[in-house]
């Protein structure tokens, strides 16, 4: 089911997602000054790192961004759909099916190999305007990516090519969130080397780009044209230096029951967690299937009242426990599992921490269930929730 226009959060369940439009473009605003004059490439797969990915591009959008990146062609066409107008660039491979979804959508396909090339070069033998791509080449992700001793032919394949376009040059950096990494400058001077088979004119209009987040912001860009931005954007340095970013994301529950038990008691699944005295338990309607993950189940902390409080037991399915002994917690008041209340704040790299993962995965699995409140300049400018296609 498509994203639904929901009109009133309490016509949800009480768990939700809050995105901040509003810190989103400061984020590109200072992304933009710390990397100029490179131009911004948002990368909004995944439904934006699971921050919806309608709501995002049009926000970029808004913001000035020159391009946009998705994983699949889908992908894409979801952000066109959404009215989105700005320059797509599809990072995952594309099948020959998918070609007239490329053309329809009026996305641009990144070329990764021989055979990919291939399909691009029949594509635009039956296309009355030129097809755009970006050449991919590895330099040592060793992932996707055209071999580094096939990069001059494939040029030449794409120079003799009618309507087929060169608009860019890229590769991807293994290692770039680890600031010590000796392979990083390694990809980045194979890169450099590769540029210089562009020709002059080539290299005054194909877009060249290597850098992700964290080589954005912590090293030199090396003639780059463009950036690719993905966590940055959403609030979180892959590399835990830069200040100034703003959280785009933040989750809340309401708590829906609270009982108080003696000491003794055992709580969950597995009865792991045992009452030391007598003791306050919070229920709040979230759990794995929402993305917050079992893992968080040992030494994870919400919010309540602005001040911490430790999970009690495992996370389950649908619902978690809190130890609200030492708050006075009602029925109804506001937990935040990831964001700010008051003057204490989870943070994206503490909870990923804490359920022994990475950001990204923990953004795109909060991103699939919960319904999500879109803040711009304070005010609510959208619901939606993928389970509800609209309540009246």
């Amino acid at each position: 089911m498509a994203d639904g226009d929901v009109r009133d959060l309490a016509a949800l369940r009480p768990a939700w997602l809050t995105v901040d439009l509003d810190a989103l473009r400061a984020n590109l605003e200072l992304l933009g000054r710390h990397v100029s004059p490179a131009r911004r490439m948002a990368v909004v797969k995944a439904n934006a790192y699971g921050h919806g990915a309608a709501e995002i591009s049009r926000a970029l959008a808004a913001g000035g961004v020159e391009w946009l990146a998705v994983a699949l062609v889908e992908e894409g066409a979801e952000v066109r759909r959404a009215g989105v107008t700005t320059p797509i660039l599809v990072l995952g491979t594309v099948q020959p099916p998918q070609v007239p979804l490329v053309r329809k959508f009026g996305l641009v396909p990144a070329v990764a190999s021989a055979s990919q090339l291939a399909i691009w070069v029949e594509a635009a033998a039956g296309s009355a305007k030129p097809l755009a791509i970006h050449l991919k080449v590895d330099t040592g992700m060793s992932r996707l990516g055209i071999p580094p001793e096939e990069l001059a032919a494939a040029l030449e394949t794409v120079r003799r090519t009618p309507h087929l376009h060169l608009a860019g040059l890229m590769s991807h950096l293994a290692e770039a969130d680890d600031l010590e990494s000796p392979h990083t400058p390694v990809q980045e001077a194979r890169f450099a080397a590769l540029r210089e088979l562009l020709t002059p004119a080539e290299r005054e209009s194909v877009l060249t780009h290597i850098a992700n987040s964290a080589a954005a912001l912590h090293r030199p860009l090396g003639g780059c044209d463009l950036v690719r931005l993905g966590l940055s954007l959403y609030g979180a340095d892959p590399a835990r230096r830069m200040t100034g970013l703003r959280p785009v994301l933040s989750a809340s529950a309401r708590i829906v029951q609270l009982r108080e038990v003696p000491p003794g008691t055992r709580a969950g699944y597995g009865g792991r967690w045992r009452a030391a005295r007598t003791s306050r338990l919070a229920v709040l309607p979230v759990g794995y299937a929402d993305g917050y993950s079992w893992h968080l189940s040992h030494g994870a902390d919400a919010l309540v009242g602005g001040r911490r409080v430790p999970l009690a037991g495992a996370v389950s399915m649908d619902m978690v426990l809190l130890d609200v002994t030492d708050t006075d917690a009602v029925e109804g008041d506001v937990a935040v599992l990831l964001g700010r209340q008051g003057e204490e704040e989870i943070t994206l790299h503490e909870l990923a921490d804490r359920a022994g993962t990475v950001p990204y995965e923990l953004l795109c699995l909060l991103g699939q269930r919960l319904p999500r409140r879109y803040l711009a300049a304070g005010n609510c400018t959208a619901l939606r929730s993928r389970l509800v296609e609209r309540v009246r």
